[in-house]
């Protein structure tokens, strides 16, 4: 039995995630976001609202009950969740979105790494942790201060943890990966946005237009293949698109 934590579940690329992992009778299943509790196919959703570190922590102990005991082949935690706003110049920001979008870019996906490590530590042979992150960390975006931040932080930390881990010899895969530009109502959020706030506005609105926005149904098989292929390690930040070429490559 494998099992699978993933965050952001109710719509775009996690919740592509959650319902192709639930597919598998092999897989248990644990969706965190903040709709309330639900069974899902192949496991459970615990509402939590990723924002609040407190509630944060104790859903974490609510899935340490659920795992204690077991054993499982893998384990593998996807810190998919995600915000953009705010969009434009920091001298405009809420402060509160600027607080919450940190929080959910980063120091949520910290203490559940944090977390994870520790709940599965002996409880899985093989932990696997998948940060999804975005181009926006490794290059600025005008009018993207708080995503880009938090998403380079992400990349930093996924390196640092992963450098931990190599050096205490523990078998835990860690990448960072940018799965490119995906058709997802955070996009809409972007490309609502107005140009005086976001200069690459129109960018954004021709990749759309353009058909040149990934579905999410095939970034999801696309990472979760690479991910059961083994694929996904070695590198702390990397690139779906360059990893999934490379794999092709060497089918060939």
């Amino acid at each position: 039995m494998n099992l699978y934590i993933i965050t952001g579940t109710t719509q775009g690329l996690g919740k592509a995630l959650a319902a192709q992992v639930g597919e598998s009778a092999d897989n248990e299943l644990i969706t965190l976001g903040r709709s309330p509790d639900a069974p899902v196919r192949g496991g459970a959703h615990l509402g939590v609202d990723l924002a609040d570190t407190k509630a944060l922590e104790e859903v974490c102990d609510r899935i340490e009950l659920r795992i204690r005991g077991k054993r499982y082949a893998k384990a593998v935690l996807v810190n998919n969740a995600g915000v953009v706003s705010p969009v434009g110049p920091i001298e405009k920001a809420d402060g509160a979105e600027l607080e919450r979008n940190l929080a959910v870019n980063l120091v949520a996906p910290m203490l559940l790494m944090r977390r994870f490590l520790r709940a599965t530590e002996g409880v899985a042979l093989l932990r696997r942790i998948i940060n999804i992150s975005s181009g926006a960390g490794r290059r600025p975006i005008a009018g993207w201060a708080a995503y880009c931040a938090a998403k380079a932080g992400l990349d930093m930390a996924t390196r640092t943890i992963a450098l931990d881990c190599e050096a205490r010899h523990k078998p835990v895969e860690v990448v960072s990966l940018a799965p490119g530009v995906i058709d997802t109502q955070m996009q809409g959020v972007v490309r609502s946005a107005e140009v005086a706030d976001f200069p690459d506005l129109e960018r954004f609105k021709e990749l759309h237009a353009q058909g040149q926005l990934r579905n999410a149904d095939d970034v999801a098989r696309d990472i979760l293949r690479l991910e059961s292929e083994g694929r996904l390690a070695g590198e702390p930040v990397a690139d779906l698109r360059e990893v999934a070429a490379r794999g092709a490559a060497a089918a060939r």
